[in-house]
């Protein structure tokens, strides 16, 4: 259902964690990785970052901020975020205002990178972040320790940024510590049962399946009493070891030995129901794919969604929980329902109703409100709902400070309820009103993409639009991480939509790729946003 998806808790090695709306759209130019000219002088960092006015933000250029950590021989605190995306704006009302958080923040030189600051995609791709919110701890010399993970106790965050302090070992050198055969202490294991694992979107089988036998050796390896620890780790092990099986589930193979092995690991944490409870953000990394093979074991797929659904039932109702992690829970037991039994009984699609009805009744903060929207937009599709979906967001336009986030939902669902026009002017809309160029490329490329889907034969209005869309590329640094990879999708969709119509769209593809020639020369020849600019539409 999120048009982010592929973004939200996905970068690099990234989960992302959550964080929030900034009071102010003041951005001051970044310094990029190699050092350039920073441009204008920065705006204080108490002013700049008003929305979390208790941490004490680096004011400076991003690679100042490592100088300094060196020289106070502590480590980055690194915040990765956009004005406009939900799950950041929960991060900030719910995590960077509690006390205890902002108490361990103090020792760290922490770092606010919002996405569309000049040189801010350049860093993104240095440190690997392409999603938002993203928070990674690295040490003075730029090597990342660990990524936080979101949907936590709310108590929880402070601990974590305890356990990086601990042990400055990368996560890496902890996974390969265990895989060696070598035992990890309680820190350790710690330390990586926490840290978020989450591949790039279409992340090679390969990977996913690597990265599922070095969570299971990280598990062996944890001390016999690290009951939790082991329990997140066996959870996320069983997570990538369905992703690396995906495409062979979907072609109707069954799944390997091996795979039914970590889903039988997944049913030993759902027996002790207490020790479930505690890690039910990690159990919502489980998806339809892992919940296709739990259906293929057939009488016993029944018993698992027992436990697993009232594991959630109780997720939705702890105290500690973001209220928008609580209606997580909601959707990840709607998701298992529906993919086990093919549909969600009544009874069961009343309460959740009648849960986001309860919810949305009650006046929140904006930075709360959004990430509640972006939670209960799941919930209306797996119910089927997308009608009232689709006027409730309509509903939140005029209570935001961006409602051009809303309108790609709008937008989304109004396709997605067979109204093309309607869904073409929240599209524009949605462009034409997006701020940053970050933002604005994304958004255009939302738009252009629609454009193809939605109005093929339009070729003037898709070379126009394109054309604008390229022109948000036209500047220093912003061919980089979000931007390329949203570049190759668009790519992707204009090769196809050319072929779809046996090359009658050959010209329009020749006059995008002549735009972004034009911008492509002012790059420098060694710069690897060169590579990537000078690919799109290449021997189209």
């Amino acid at each position: 259902m999120n048009k982010f998806a592929g973004f939200h808790g996905a970068a690099g090695v990234v989960v992302a964690v959550t964080a929030l709306l900034l009071a102010s759209c003041a951005k001051s130019p970044e310094a990029t990785p190699t050092g350039q000219a920073a441009g204008p002088a920065h705006v204080p960092a108490a002013h700049k970052h008003a929305d979390a006015p208790g941490i004490d933000w680096f004011e400076g250029e991003v690679s100042a901020a490592f100088a300094e950590a060196k020289g106070a021989r502590k480590p980055i605190l690194l915040y990765w975020g956009a004005i406009w995306c939900p799950p950041c704006q929960q991060l900030k009302s719910t995590v960077f205002s509690r006390p205890d958080f902002i108490a361990k923040s103090h020792l760290f030189i922490p770092v606010y990178l919002d996405g569309d600051e000049a040189g801010a995609q350049k860093w993104g791709e240095e440190f690997h972040v392409a999603g938002y919110p993203t928070m990674v701890v690295l040490d003075a010399d730029r090597h990342e320790l660990m990524r936080i993970a979101g949907g936590l106790d709310l108590g929880q965050y402070a601990s974590v940024l305890d356990n990086a302090l601990a042990d400055l070992q990368p996560a890496q050198a902890l996974l390969d510590q265990a895989a060696s055969g070598r035992a990890l202490n309680i820190g350790q294991c710690r330390r990586l049962a926490y840290n978020s694992w989450e591949l790039e979107g279409g992340a090679a089988a390969a990977a996913n399946a690597d990265l599922a036998l070095h969570l299971d050796a990280a598990s062996e390896y944890c001390p016999a009493d690290a009951r939790i620890e082991r329990a997140r780790l066996r959870i996320f092990a069983a997570s990538f070891a369905t992703r690396a099986e995906a495409d062979a589930l979907k072609s109707g193979q069954p799944p390997s030995a091996a795979l039914r092995a970590r889903v039988n690991t997944v049913d030993e944490v759902l027996a002790n129901e207490r020790t479930a409870i505690a890690v039910t953000d990690a159990l919502q990394y489980l998806d339809a794919n892992f919940f296709a093979v739990v259906k293929a074991r057939g009488d016993a797929a029944g018993p698992w969604l027992a436990r697993f659904s009232k594991v959630m039932d109780a997720a939705a109702a702890l105290p500690d929980h973001a209220e928008a992690d609580q209606l997580g829970a909601i959707g990840s037991k709607l998701e298992a329902i529906k993919a086990i039994n093919g549909a969600i009984p009544a009874g069961v699609a009343r309460a959740a109703s009648a849960r986001v009805a309860s919810v949305l009744a009650d006046r929140q903060i904006p930075y709360v409100r959004s990430g509640i929207i972006n939670a209960v937009l799941p919930i209306y599709d797996l119910l089927g709902q997308n009608e009232q979906g689709y006027k409730v967001v309509q509903g939140e336009l005029r209570k935001t400070a961006t409602p051009y986030y809303y309108k790609a939902d709008l937008g989304e669902l109004a396709e997605g309820l067979g109204r093309k026009s309607e869904a073409l002017k929240w599209y524009a809309e949605g462009f034409a009103e997006a701020q940053g160029p970050a933002t604005r490329f994304q958004w255009g490329a939302i738009y252009a993409a629609s454009l193809l889907r939605l109005q093929p034969d339009d070729a003037a209005k898709i070379s126009s639009v394109g054309g604008e869309v390229l022109g948000e590329l036209d500047g220093p640094d912003r061919i980089y991480r979000r931007a390329r990879m949203r570049l190759e999708r668009l790519d992707l969709a204009l090769r196809k939509w050319n072929t779809d119509t046996r090359g009658v769209h050959h010209e329009v593809l020749v006059g995008l790729r002549a735009r972004m020639q034009q911008i492509c020369v002012k790059i420098p020849q060694l710069e690897a946003a060169r590579a990537s600019c000078d690919a799109f539409l290449a021997s189209a």
